[in-house]
Formats: structure tokens, C-alpha cells, sequence
């Protein structure tokens, strides 16, 4: 899959449906209108990680799963499908 891949608005709202409105690496419960793009509590992201399909992780803190289960704690790390939480 190219990097520069971006998912339709399809696949992140079934990819969000399928999650369960909840970050697929914390649990955080999460809010459809407060992605990353609007802000707010319950805020999200759409993420690479490697797969087809978007991983739907928090971004806001303190678990900010995009962050610390997506890039493993640093931006400068190429995304990754989280598997567990790693802590804030």
C-alpha cells in the first residue's frame, strides 16, 4: 500500500462503526463529529498503520493512542498497526 493512500470518507465511517466508536487500542470512547480534523473530548484519528483498512486511535491525551500505540511514542517513527496499549 503507497503511504500517501488516503482512506474515502466510506471506509473511515464503516472502519469507525466497526470499532465501536472506541479507540481500537485504549477502548477510549470516542465521539464521530470530534476527529482530528474538529477537535473536542473524544477526539480521533484515522490511521495508516499498515493495513488496508483505517485503525481508528484517540488522539487526545493523556493516552493519545495515535501518538504512543500508532508511531510508538515519536512522530518520526513510520506508522504501525497498534496491537496493545503502550501507556501515555
Amino acid at each position: 500500500m503507497l503511504d500517501t493512500y488516503e482512506f474515502t470518507a466510506e471506509e473511515i465511517e464503516k472502519a469507525f462503526d466497526l470499532a465501536g466508536a472506541q479507540c481500537e487500542c485504549c477502548g477510549k470512547r470516542l465521539t464521530w463529529q470530534n476527529s482530528r480534523a474538529n477537535g473536542g473530548p473524544g477526539k480521533w484519528e484515522a490511521h495508516h498503520g499498515g493495513r488496508s483498512t483505517p485503525v481508528i486511535l484517540c488522539t487526545g491525551g493523556p493516552e493519545n493512542c495515535h501518538l504512543n500505540c500508532g508511531h510508538d511514542g515519536h512522530w518520526g517513527n513510520r506508522g504501525i498497526t497498534p496491537r496493545f496499549h503502550r501507556g501515555a
